[in-house]
């Protein structure tokens, strides 16, 4: 199908005489009105007349041009304010079956785009990894996979949260507490001193100073600071990456804020040097504006006492970044709360002159909410990601035995992370998530288990198929899918890249969630009114075809958005 939406996009650029990408064109909420729709509303202005007017002179202009496949695979026609295209059906599984069964489709060659560069999860060390830093890091592998297969050459990062005044707070907190510690400390031993530490702060004001003090120890190379330091660091290394393989996520990059930190004497100089940097108050500044050219806030830069900031830190990076990969986007995906202050970070950069800061963009995230509680850790009050992941599994388990079936740990897992992923993808990314347990772990509903078990119903069918009836497509068995439930299902199939792209164009993978969950939908239609394994040889060996067609797009879709596949449930 994006043989014919590219064709569809070039017969509008004709008419039209200006570019038209992929992703302006739509699906049509009734099949029957076509396969791709084209929304005439913003040309109203420029041709001074109704949308559906545009669209009805639209439509014949492209016809009369004569630039549609002569064999009237695909026509246009229009309804009113768009401009439909349809693929008629036997083009339609000619063309995807075939090229859906030979193997990565929708893939594009390795580097034929450009440089992508990926910021994401980016959790802070000696705290926990919480459910909230699911959201960046389901989204950011999720897109780092898709933009790999779609000839992007990705650069992924995690921008660990390593450095800053938390640090000087530790530091005190092992002072008071540390002899109460364990040999071998974890990352939740760390968070209970750190909230035991803003206890005391609550009575003790004065702890607060030696906490900043303590920072700019560590800023200066103490050894001491710098040796406490690196242990909190290698213990919350170890923590974080058996978490990241349990989820199967991974970086190009572990570049913390610590990474920068001896660039942002030579960044504040360049500053000053530009006339950009000024005081205020004690502390230095520069005066930003946003995209569209509105006064903010002005960024601050350093503090009274001469400390930097987390935006200091994410400047000098942008500059790093831009050096080592002359990016042609770099996405941060990181909280909504932060909208402000990347809109700073990117006003200092165009200050600067640096003409790329338009490539630069912040996708915000929402929170997750369980019964209204917002999650702290500074309070203490925090919700561990792997406790979630354990509820799931427990919930999985309880599941299985409800149908009979012996639980299985590697299968559990799979269908537990496959649930909570989902779930968080499948849903905006800039909204805030809900967690309800049982919706999330339901095997019937829009979740992560039931797009699992429609894969391996998939591959159940083909197991009992066998040998002797294994899928071999031809050309000539296109002529055996004609009924309605088939048709829909290969034009949807062949949707798969056109999904990809406005996944990567918009960075949402509910984009691609959401057309995952269709297909599975007219699966189980087409499985339901059309009898897979039948007497005729010949129609059975089209309808397996079209089933290990659909395994594979499920399976390469699931795949892309880090879902665990197992083979049976």
């Amino acid at each position: 199908m994006e043989r014919f939406a590219k064709i569809s996009a070039a017969a509008l650029k004709a008419a039209l005489g200006t570019e038209v990408g992929l992703t302006e064109l739509e699906n049509p909420p009734d099949p029957a009105l076509g396969d791709f729709a084209f929304p005439c509303f913003k040309l109203s202005k420029q041709f001074k007349k109704a949308p559906p007017l545009i669209a009805k002179e639209l439509a014949e202009k492209i016809a009369a041009l004569g630039i549609l496949p002569p064999s009237n695979d695909l026509s246009v026609s229009s309804a009113g304010p768009y401009v439909n295209f349809t693929v008629a059906p036997g083009a339609a599984a000619r063309a995807i079956v075939g090229d859906v069964l030979a193997g990565g489709y929708g893939r594009l060659a390795p580097g034929s785009r450009g440089t992508w560069v990926l910021e994401f999860s980016s959790p802070n060390v000696a705290k926990p990894f919480q459910i909230y830093h699911l959201r960046p890091t389901a989204l950011g592998a999720a897109l780092d996979r898709i933009g790999r297969f779609r000839g992007f050459s990705v650069v992924s990062i995690n921008h660990l949260g390593d450095w800053g005044t938390q640090y000087g707070k530790l530091a005190v907190a092992f002072r008071m507490f540390g002899s109460s510690l364990p040999p071998e400390p974890t990352i939740r031993d760390l968070v209970d001193i750190y909230v035991r530490f803003h206890s005391e702060a609550e009575k003790n004001p004065a702890l607060e100073d030696e906490a900043r003090d303590a920072f700019l120890r560590l800023e200066r190379d103490d050894p001491a600071m710098t040796a406490l330091w690196r242990r909190c660091v290698d213990i919350s290394m170890k923590e974080f990456n058996r978490i990241y393989g349990r989820i199967g996520v991974k970086f190009d990059k572990f570049w913390g804020e610590s990474h920068y930190k001896n660039m942002l004497q030579p960044l504040l100089d360049r500053l000053r040097s530009d006339g950009l940097l000024v005081e205020s108050e004690g502390a230095w500044i520069v005066s930003v504006s946003d995209a569209a050219g509105k006064e903010l806030p002005p960024c601050i830069l350093q503090k009274k006492d001469g400390a930097t900031i987390y935006a200091t830190r994410d400047v000098a990076a942008a500059l790093f970044r831009y050096e080592q990969f002359k990016f042609d986007r770099m996405t941060y995906i990181v909280g909504a709360e932060q909208k402000l202050h990347f809109q700073q970070v990117f006003g200092v950069l165009k200050r600067m002159g640096c003409d790329w800061h338009s490539r630069c963009e912040h996708v915000p995230t929402g929170l997750y909410r369980f019964k209204d509680a917002k999650m702290s850790t500074r309070s203490g009050n925090y919700i561990i990601f792997e406790d979630v992941l354990q509820l799931a599994r427990d919930r999985v388990t309880s599941l299985m035995k409800e149908r009979a079936v012996a639980p299985d740990d590697a299968i559990t897992e799979a269908v537990a992370v496959g649930a909570v992923v989902f779930h968080d993808l499948h849903t905006d990314p800039a909204r805030d998530v809900e967690f309800d347990l049982e919706r999330v772990v339901d095997f019937e509903g829009e979740t992560g288990p039931y797009l699992q078990y429609a894969h391996t119903r998939c591959l159940g069918i083909l197991r009992k198929a066998g040998a002797q009836l294994a899928p071999n497509w031809s050309t000539e068995l296109a002529a055996h899918l004609s009924a309605p439930e088939e048709i829909q299902l290969i034009k949807t199939l062949g949707q798969f890249p056109l999904h990809l792209e406005r996944t990567l164009t918009f960075a949402k993978a509910s984009q691609l969630a959401h057309y995952l969950i269709d297909v599975t939908k007219l699966f189980g239609a087409f499985y339901r009114e059309c009898h897979v394994l039948g007497d005729n040889p010949e129609l059975t060996r089209a309808r397996l075809c079209l089933v290990d067609a659909t395994r594979s797009v499920l399976a390469s879709g699931l795949g892309l958005l880090g879902i665990p596949l197992p083979e049976r449930m």
